[in-house]
């Protein structure tokens, strides 16, 4: 619609990923060289992650595309899928046709295929993207096939992208194995604000704009502070920028063309978790240095988050050091205090046995909850005989927090699986709220996604929210209370 205006020969920001429009950062660029470094040199196994529409799977195009004719490559989109039919779809990809289609057969088949690639002196690479959704057996037995004792396996390589979630995946005891077969784990940042001027006139340039400047600085910065540095959002900003300077006869896009557009694109904002967008060993280091920052008030509000709070000093200290908490929680109307008990663990007691003896009922949520507090458990099948563990009662206020930045914030509950999440996201209480998952290991049957709501600006009304949800039945630790 707006090419010849501009004088474009191809729409600059189209989402579809085009290896033209790859623009390479200092992180791209050491990401697409382990990728092609690990493939060429047969190094194994391969780990990218970055946050969603960074350009990951923009960059494995243009890495498949630089391969020889001496690499057979199976590009994987589906990987919410069992193993059984991953290994067909790796197949299909590789160009082999399905003869049988059951698991042994299929398992036969691809080593025969191997063979066939040895007997070439030829090399194998399996890329499977959004690699944060594969379950944790079908990870298992993808390493079984790279370690099967035989020359052929030594051939295949791996290539697991996908999100920020698939880091802590990987360090959970179950895939401790294939962890350690990981040769390269990288991490692709979003773009800062240099990045993101470069990147648009990358992308401008290859379109055909001949060095015409159509973003103005203001809007460009406008633009990289709203998509906080994500490409994908970047492109669809711009991309509309462009449609309402066209339609305003307008070929230089300045601040009041980029706000406007970015009041029209509102909802395309990006959740906000910059800290933890890093690689593992990065947020550790950014959590200490909040903690320091933050003091020691901070560092008790995230241990309330979670019902950790320390013993209640004695009253009158409490008095002296706080006077003012003090004097608000006189004028509360007088009420039952649940505190938290201590019981001693029987031999043979699990953890799904103290929830049920405790609560009444069980879920990956009360799990979840016993296991924050006592976390000296490391078998949840087998907890250490005549060891006190501490029982925290199931008050709203336990499940309250405080992010960083000031806001307020729901701990939803532990699922262990996608669809419950799905139906809280899309829940009127909690719409326009940022989701939060992050992966637990609350029984011995794999992995739960721990679940918060954040963006509430006041305690008052992450409170009130809360109680509503309670109310409604839909927050796993009071749903069995609701329904008494």
């Amino acid at each position: 619609m707006y090419e010849e205006f501009y004088g474009f020969s191809a729409k600059p920001f189209q989402m579809n990923p085009d290896p033209r429009f790859l623009y390479m950062t200092p992180t791209h660029q050491g990401a697409m060289s382990s990728m092609i470094a690990g493939i060429r040199e047969r190094k194994g196994i391969t780990v990218v992650t970055g946050e969603v529409g960074t350009g990951k799977t923009t960059m494995v195009y243009a890495v498949l595309s630089g391969l020889s004719g001496r690499i057979r490559t199976a590009f994987v989109f589906h990987s919410s899928v069992g193993f059984q039919d991953l290994l067909r779809n790796i197949l299909m990809e590789l160009g082999e046709k399905i003869s049988e289609n059951n698991l042994t057969s299929l398992i036969i088949q691809f080593h025969r295929y191997m063979r066939e690639r040895m007997a070439r002196d030829e090399t194998v690479a399996i890329v499977i993207d959004e690699g944060q959704n594969l379950k944790v057996d079908v990870i298992e037995n993808l390493l079984r096939l790279f370690i099967r004792e035989s020359p052929s396996a030594k051939l295949i390589q791996i290539l697991l992208i996908g999100q920020p979630e698939l880091e802590p995946k990987l360090d959970t005891i179950e895939l401790q194995a294939f962890k350690d077969r990981v040769t390269t784990r990288y991490h692709i940042d979003t773009l800062n604000e240099k990045e993101c001027r470069e990147y648009i006139e990358h992308r401008l340039k290859v379109a055909g704009s001949e060095g015409v400047r159509i973003f103005e600085p203001e809007s460009v910065r406008l633009i990289w502070k709203f998509s906080q540095g994500i490409p994908r959002v970047i492109n669809t900003l711009c991309d509309r920028a462009l449609v309402n300077g066209y339609t305003a006869s307008r070929k230089v896009i300045d601040g009041k063309i980029a706000r406007e557009t970015l009041r029209e694109m509102s909802y395309l904002r990006p959740k906000t978790r910059p800290l933890f967008s890093r690689p593992a060993y990065l947020r550790a280091v950014l959590a200490v240095v909040l903690a320091c920052a933050l003091g020691l008030a901070a560092h008790m509000a995230l241990k309330r988050d979670w019902g950790g709070a320390p013993p209640p000093a004695p009253e009158a200290v409490v008095e002296k050091a706080v006077p003012v908490r003090a004097k608000i929680e006189k004028q509360d109307p007088p009420q039952a205090v649940e505190r938290e008990k201590t019981v001693t663990v029987k031999k043979g007691w699990t953890l799904s046995l103290l929830a049920k003896q405790q609560y009444g009922f069980v879920n990956p949520t009360i799990l979840d909850i016993l296991l924050e507090h006592n976390p000296q458990i490391t078998d949840v099948n087998n907890l250490p005989a005549d060891k006190p563990m501490k029982i925290p009662p199931l008050t709203e206020e336990r499940f309250l927090g405080r992010d960083p930045d000031g806001r307020h914030r729901i701990y939803l509950g532990t699922f262990g699986d996608q669809q419950s999440i799905q139906a809280l996201k899309k829940h009127p209480l909690l719409q326009g709220k940022t989701f939060k998952t992050r992966l637990r290991k609350v029984s011995s049957n794999g992995l739960c996604y721990r679940v918060t709501a954040v963006g509430f600006q006041s305690k008052e009304e992450a409170l009130h929210v809360l109680h509503d949800l309670k109310q409604q039945g839909v927050l796993p630790a009071f749903a069995e209370a609701s329904a008494r």
